[in-house]
């Protein structure tokens, strides 16, 4: 049996490439994965017999919506969610900033603010913020400055969540190879070294989640 065997997990993003291949691994170690995302038409076909909810992240209510239709609490929450934008800050559209931080820095606070009411005591609430959150990259800076604002949610929601005795996993994983970078809202992506694999940073944060690990760096991270 093993540490994820029955649980009840819920994926956010569970359509894009990293939260497909969590999905994917939690379905083979016998969890029992819901999901969320925001177009149910993007969900890989062999999820399709899984419970699945919409919802726009950067919304509280439509995120508290989705969990309500998943119908009960959770042992486990994992956000995958984001976008990415690229230029420099006076290149980036006001529009396109406003969207990196009501995903990636909104979508997580949501997220961290309905977990004492949606996971089961014991639990835990973890979030990608990416290595981008701990350094700072030219032409990247709306982004890495929409990512550094949910670190610092993920490190207090850890301090305020604790009583409830709900585990938080803040993700700082080294690029990794999902493709977001094609599907920027905005600019070009430099040019980047190969990054990680999608399995290898899933397989991580799932050895990382079973052994109650509360900080993940990049430098956690292995090829």
């Amino acid at each position: 049996m093993t540490y994820f065997q029955d649980k009840s997990v819920v994926v956010i993003g569970a359509s894009g490439v990293l939260g497909s291949e969590l999905t994917r691994i939690l379905l083979n170690q016998g969890a029992e994965v819901r999901t969320i995302v925001r177009n149910a038409t993007n969900i890989a076909p062999e999820f399709s017999n899984l419970k699945t909810a919409t919802a726009d992240i950067s919304n509280r209510d439509s995120l508290a919506k989705a969990f309500e239709e998943l119908g009960e609490t959770f042992d486990g929450v994992i956000n995958a969610a984001g976008v990415v934008a690229f230029g420099s800050l006076a290149e980036v559209p006001a529009e396109v900033v406003a969207q990196l931080f009501a995903t990636n820095a909104q979508g997580t606070v949501n997220t961290l603010s309905l977990a004492s009411s949606v996971i089961k005591e014991g639990g835990f609430v973890a979030s990608l913020t990416g290595v981008v959150a701990d350094v700072d990259v030219l032409g990247m800076s709306a982004y890495c400055a929409s990512k550094a604002a949910a670190k610092k949610a993920m490190s207090i929601a850890a301090r305020e969540l604790r009583s409830k005795k709900i585990t938080v996993l803040d993700i700082r994983a080294p690029h990794t190879e999902t493709g977001l970078v094609n599907r920027a809202l905005y600019g070009e992506a430099p040019t980047m070294p190969v990054g990680l694999s999608p399995e290898v940073v899933a397989n991580r944060i799932l050895q990382a989640l079973e052994s109650g690990e509360k900080d993940l760096p990049a430098e956690s991270f292995s090829a």
